[in-house]
């Protein structure tokens, strides 16, 4: 297949130049998630998306070059909703019902995206490139928790010096989000509120260590 052109391009690289573009970039990504959840990494084909999206396969090499490049463009997409639907004002209460809306909120958050982050976790096997993908979705969560993490210090809620702010972050995260995982993905049944009771309670054990 030749190369893009450069205005295809420019399209990657900038995103669209118009509101019509925009609109059939949306489509595109939109087309390619059902599809995704639908048939899964390894048997969907450009030729699927183009077809769900009702658009031709020049408009699909316009703005991506590869389906690997549309699904992760598809799971970026899915992080920022899942992040969006997370920051919300954190409530004027106290440290524990701080840290159980935290996991109420993550919980809440993974729910309707379960299908697309377990293909996230097949893909991650597959390639270098996806692996870097599923490691770069990661990192974002765990970086939102280190920052949170970090505002406690700052207003003299965890007073430890020698508190490992980064890998405490990588462990609870871990944890929330494996537990998410075999809930969500795996269809192991758990009861919600127990479930997200407990979750809290190792969050705030391991914090107040640090107290």
């Amino acid at each position: 297949m030749p190369g893009p052109t450069e205005v295809q391009q420019a399209r990657r690289d900038n995103g669209p130049l118009t509101d019509r573009g925009a609109t059939r970039k949306r489509a595109l990504l939109d087309a390619a998630r059902r599809v995704f959840e639908r048939k899964g990494f390894i048997e969907t084909r450009v030729t699927d998306v183009v077809k769900e999206a009702q658009v031709s396969h020049g408009t699909f090499y316009t703005y991506f070059d590869t389906k690997e490049a549309i699904f992760s463009a598809v799971a970026h997409d899915m992080v920022d909703a899942m992040l969006a639907a997370m920051s919300t004002p954190i409530p004027t209460t106290g440290f524990d019902e701080r840290i159980h809306d935290l996991v109420r909120r993550f919980v809440q958050a993974y729910r309707p995206h379960a299908k697309m982050i377990g293909l996230i976790e097949q893909v991650g096997t597959f390639s270098p490139e996806m692996r870097e993908l599923r490691l770069d979705i990661r990192d974002t969560f765990v970086r939102r928790t280190k920052r949170g993490i970090q505002r406690l210090r700052a207003g003299g809620v965890l007073t430890d010096p020698d508190m490992d702010v980064e890998y405490i972050a990588e462990v609870l995260g871990a944890m929330l989000e494996y537990t998410c995982y075999l809930w969500f993905c795996l269809d192991k049944n758990f009861d919600e509120d127990r479930l997200v009771d407990t979750l809290a309670f190792v969050w705030r054990k391991t914090l107040r260590a640090a107290r």
